[in-house]
């Protein structure tokens, strides 16, 4: 997919920036088509990570719709964006994505647990 100037410059302005980590990382190679298919498997493991994963999807709002894709990546990613959206507003309602409202997020690291814990059962 050919991605328009203004949003690759979006894209490679987040990549350098300071709030990284593996999961959003992993999101921005799948999106940017950049690697192998198994460097993008890590997923968000806490809140914090998904903060970051938020993040580069609000600054890179055309990726939303696409983060489905990431099922693709591993049964964990899988499980997570069939309940994304309700992931997220858990995070949001609890905490924000950013943090605005308070600094331990414990309902959504118990949201995400059970999808994992949820997964995991289902590969057995």
């Amino acid at each position: 997919m050919q991605m328009k100037c203004e949003a690759r410059n979006r894209a490679l302005r987040w990549i350098v920036g300071h709030d990284t980590g593996l999961s959003s990382i992993a999101i921005w190679r799948h999106m940017m088509g950049i690697g192998k298919r198994s460097d993008c498997w890590n997923h968000p493991s806490d809140p914090a990570d998904l903060s970051r994963c938020i993040g580069l999807l609000n600054t890179m709002p055309e990726w939303r719709k696409r983060i489905m894709e990431m099922k693709s990546r591993s049964r964990y990613w899988r499980a997570l964006v069939k309940r994304w959206d309700a992931v997220v507003a858990c995070m949001e309602d609890e905490v924000g994505w950013d943090w605005r409202k308070g600094t331990i997020a414990r309902q959504t690291y118990d949201f995400m647990k059970k999808i994992y814990a949820d997964a995991d059962a289902r590969k057995h």
